[in-house]
């Protein structure tokens, strides 16, 4: 498998789904109100958090079982009927406590959360299936087309008056795609359940699901909290800010994504060198471009809410801010955290999950009410901080992690240059529409790969990727 040219289908494939995303939030943003969005958000939120226990982990030990080479037949089977148990009294729950969940949404969408959850469900698990034969690459156009029919669907829907149903309905739809691509694709069939599979999946799925709640706890907490303490307006500006910083995490995390199986089989096969070799590059390249993105949004926050969202989401530019900053922290973790799991110790990841899930917790609950949105960022970024340190540290213990300073250092003068040169250029003229501002950003995107082909060690960066992606 050619990790750069695997690196790359997913990553064109994830950034198309983004622009898609981004283009359809931006929609969503402007037809509907910012309580609206609200009541999208904290679905978009229950959905994910009642994801956690309902998979427990077992999508990611298809993937780890799978690449070692056991029976992937009697392992699929297994691990749909694992899911299967699972979901049942996540769904049961839904139907008898549907009035306090509606309560909390702040509309009647209680009963949707179940197609949902079905339809998520069954859709990742065909995803991973992909990853677990290594055609990491192939998981990439399901992804796109899910996000496509999502965003055209619920912009649909919503543009002939259906609101926030319109976009669950969207969403439905984009499961279904992705779940009928990832059968079609995948070249595994279904054979036996077998209870030494149940307990092989239940052995690492136990230490994953840990690692997801954490995962999950970073993207959905805050938003959660912020529903029990304050608006559901601030719910709708605080995560528009929140998707506006996935844009950071494409390429790092497809870097990840791609990087888990080979990883692992390697793990299997004892040669540690190659993953030692591997780390180093995949950092450099994650924050090739995290660390430009944080210089221009601290250059542009406000510009870019209030003229691609509306002036009601500037409230958030302070929160976009932070939330960049710490998707530079992010960059380096979701790579460190795929290795350890790779390696088999789901448990120290497990761990380091727990660690820092408790102190986001705390902090987002003190936070928020001392400080709203805000505070909700800063326990994030905080929490996520010791989460990598952690994550580091018992990487570290099994194989060399040696951090690639100087290659950093050339990312961080290139975005420096080019910060200095959008500075220059915002002072001279007025950014006053969203065309505008997208000519800036793309000149700031040319100006700084400009600048990473001066500096060696930024160029070495391009230049080694580039004669990867045609080997």
């Amino acid at each position: 498998m050619n990790l750069t040219r695997s690196a790359i289908k997913v990553f064109t494939a994830k950034g198309a789904s983004s622009l898609i995303g981004f283009l359809g939030i931006a929609f969503f943003a402007r037809e509907l109100a910012s309580d609206q969005m609200g009541s999208l958000f904290l679905f978009q939120a229950l959905l994910g958090i009642i994801a956690i226990p309902a998979n427990f982990g077992i999508n990611n030990a298809v993937t780890k079982r799978f690449s070692e080479g056991e029976s992937p037949e009697s392992i699929l089977s297994t691990a749909i009927l694992l899911k299967g148990l699972l979901l049942l009294p996540f769904v049961a729950g839904i139907v008898l406590f549907q009035g306090a969940i509606n309560n909390y949404l702040g509309d009647d969408l209680a009963l949707l959360l179940i197609p949902a959850l079905i339809l998520q469900e069954s859709a990742k698990l065909t995803i991973q299936v992909l990853k677990g034969e290594l055609r990491v690459g192939e998981t990439a156009a399901p992804s796109f087309f899910r996000s496509l029919v999502y965003i055209c669907v619920g912009a649909i829907l919503v543009w002939s008056g259906r609101g926030v149903r319109g976009i669950i309905y969207g969403l439905f739809a984009g499961f279904v795609v992705m779940l009928v691509w990832g059968m079609w694709k995948s070249s595994t069939t279904v054979g036996l359940p077998s209870l030494g599979h149940a307990r092989s999946l239940f052995n690492y799925s136990k230490y994953a699901f840990i690692s997801s709640v954490g995962g999950y706890f970073y993207s959905w907490v805050d938003i959660a909290i912020i529903g029990l303490f304050l608006a559901q307006s601030d719910v709708g500006v605080y995560e528009i800010a929140w998707r506006v910083t996935a844009v950071v995490m494409l390429f790092s995390s497809s870097i990840a994504t791609t990087i888990f199986p080979q990883v692992s089989q390697w793990d299997a096969e004892g040669v540690t060198k190659r993953i030692e070799s591997l780390l180093p590059e995949a950092i450099a390249v994650a924050l090739f471009i995290a660390i430009p993105a944080f210089f221009g949004v601290v250059l542009f926050s406000r510009d870019i809410l209030g003229l691609t969202f509306g002036t009601e989401y500037t409230a958030a530019s302070l929160v976009l801010i932070i939330l960049t900053g710490e998707k530079v922290i992010q960059s380096i973790h979701v790579i460190l955290g795929r290795s350890l799991q790779a390696i088999d110790r789901p448990d120290l990841a497990a761990k380091a999950g727990v660690i820092s899930i408790s102190l986001n917790l705390v902090l987002n609950v003190v936070l928020v009410l001392s400080y709203g949105i805000v505070g909700a960022a800063v326990a994030t970024a905080f929490s996520f901080i010791i989460n990598s340190i952690l994550h580091a540290y018992y990487l570290s213990k099994f194989v060399s992690i040696r951090i690639p300073y100087i290659r950093i250092g050339g990312c961080v003068a290139a975005s420096f240059g080019m910060a200095i040169v959008l500075y220059i250029v915002e002072s001279a003229i007025q950014i006053s529409s969203l065309p505008m501002l997208l000519l800036t950003i793309g000149f700031g995107i040319t100006v700084y790969v400009g600048f990473a082909l001066i500096i060696p060690p930024s160029r070495g960066v391009i230049l080694d990727n580039m004669r990867r992606a045609v080997d």
